[in-house]
């Protein structure tokens, strides 16, 4: 079926941008790591930190706004006036909200990196210019997605990193800039991305079109999602100052690698399927039998998420104290914990389909709320007992929360049947196998058995729960195939081959 053909194919594209880019930061961790300080990873982390805040305040909410509108009206005038006016109205709010903290960028910087922090202003400086660069590249990123131009976008995301490499290698090892030229690398490279893709909307977009009232409508769709992805930042990242207010920078860098790695993998799994989920769902709606398929494709995604979330947590700890100084060594075991939190967190993308569907999104709003609760109240109880333990699994209790929310809220809206009891059996198959290997078989052997324990343990998963399915696909193929090529030997009209 076309929709899922498209996923698929889509998602493969996407997932080869997303295995290079994190191949790529797996090789550079050794020099991060040996370059930068805990407490220098700690002031980055607090800079990404806010510097996400601010992009999801000015964007977030548009970029799946002008997605939807698209889907409102096959016109090319529509569409015009949708993705100019969510161009404009992005490009305007980073206006308005970034100028401010410029000018006010020492107060910013005392807020957050502390006094101390001689060099914050200068830092806030870069990130919040970066920051600039990032929100108006988004949405046009997002329109390539939409287009579904997937090799364009690869090719230009690509190109990307390999210029964000090497000005941060040339920043880093050749001048010994330190937190500055990491900050000054990322500027460079994302302005130059941005441009990039403003070429190819501006060259491939209709006239330019403002539509106040189209402006309206997405507003009041992007709203919702707004006060949603801000939640989510907060539940993703406010444990970070909690950890610095009870522990030191120290701390929360080394906190911070293992949640860095930890969304690193979640980002690399997820992100070539959300890239073109949020356009494949509307045209899965179509489908006669569009509930059903919603519901097989739930299946797959949480055996192959779950799969890859297990290999990903066995294979941190033969592989990262290569990549990592000892200063960095409680991170190894943190990971396992991040990535079961990161698990519960993406149900949400299946969950929330029939507030996007119905253009409801103030559904969402719950999860995000309670997830926050959850998440302060959490880490303002444990970081001071556990440390950053306590951090890790608050962070699981937050994301299973906001995720179960989001479902009640939606369920009733558009009712798809999850396969409840055969996802249930496969997440708590998935945590006592990791449980089992990690206490029971990684301190009986060396790297190189632990690297094939976790390979072979992963296969043996993929094979049980995604191995009929992808057989069934392929033998799908194969009789489509042989319909085609019979199809081609039965004698049909002449066509005229001179006519154009």
């Amino acid at each position: 079926m076309k929709p899922v053909r498209d996923l698929l194919k889509h998602s493969s594209i996407y997932a080869i941008g997303q295995i290079l880019t994190r191949m790529a930061s797996v090789m550079l961790l050794p020099l991060y790591t040996n370059k930068l300080s805990p407490a220098d990873y700690g002031v980055t982390a607090i800079l990404d930190l806010t510097s996400s805040i601010l992009a999801l305040l000015i964007g977030s909410g548009m970029a799946t706004a002008v997605t939807r509108s698209h889907f409102d009206d096959d016109s090319e005038s529509h569409r015009d006036r949708v993705w100019w006016t969510g161009l404009a109205f992005v490009s305007v709010a980073a206006l308005c909200v970034l100028g401010p903290l410029w000018l006010g960028r020492q107060w910013l910087s005392d807020l957050t990196l502390g006094h101390s922090q001689i060099d914050g202003a200068w830092f806030y400086s870069l990130t919040l210019m970066t920051t600039w660069a990032y929100v108006i590249g988004n949405v046009c990123d997002t329109y390539l997605r939409v287009q579904k131009w997937s090799g364009t976008f690869v090719l230009i995301s690509l190109l990307r990193l390999l210029l964000n490499i090497g000005l941060n290698v040339w920043f880093l090892v050749g001048l010994e800039m330190g937190i500055r030229g990491l900050l000054l690398g990322n500027l460079i490279a994302s302005v130059l991305y941005t441009v990039a893709l403003l070429s190819v909307f501006v060259r491939t977009r209709g006239r330019v079109t403002i539509d106040m009232r189209v402006a309206k409508q997405m507003f009041r769709f992007s709203a919702p999602l707004v006060v949603t992805g801000l939640l989510c930042m907060l539940m993703h990242e406010s444990d970070r100052y909690v950890v610095r207010m009870y522990g030191s920078m120290e701390q929360v860098g080394v906190y911070s690698l293992a949640h860095k790695i930890g969304f690193a993998v979640h980002t690399l799994c997820l992100m070539p399927f959300i890239s073109i989920w949020h356009v494949a769902i509307y045209d899965i709606e179509r489908q006669p039998n569009a509930k059903n398929l919603f519901s097989r494709i739930f299946t797959g995604f949480v055996s192959g998420l779950g799969v890859l979330l297990l290999g990903a947590s066995l294979i941190v700890h033969p592989v990262l104290p290569l990549l990592t100084p000892d200063a960095y060594g409680d991170a190894i075991e943190l990971v396992s914990v991040i990535l079961l939190g990161f698990f519960f967190f993406g149900l949400q993308i299946q969950f929330e389909v029939p507030a996007l569907l119905s253009k409801r999104t103030q559904l969402m709003v719950p999860g995000s709320v309670l997830g926050v609760i959850v998440n302060i109240a959490g880490n303002l109880l444990l970081v001071p007992v556990m440390g950053v333990w306590g951090a890790a699994w608050i962070g699981v209790a937050t994301y299973a929360v906001s995720s179960l929310t989001i479902y009640a809220m939606c369920r009733n809206v558009y009712r798809i049947e999850y396969p409840w009891t055969r996802s249930l059996l496969t997440i708590a198959g998935l945590v006592a196998t990791y449980l089992s290997v990690r206490f029971g078989v990684f301190p009986k052997t060396g790297f190189w058995g632990q690297v094939a324990v976790s390979i072979a343990v992963c296969a043996v998963w993929a094979s049980a729960l995604v191995g009929k399915d992808l057989l069934e696909w392929w033998q799908s193929r194969q009789e489509s195939s042989v319909d085609v090529i019979e199809h081609s030997k039965v004698p049909g009209p002449s066509r005229d081959l001179t006519r154009v």
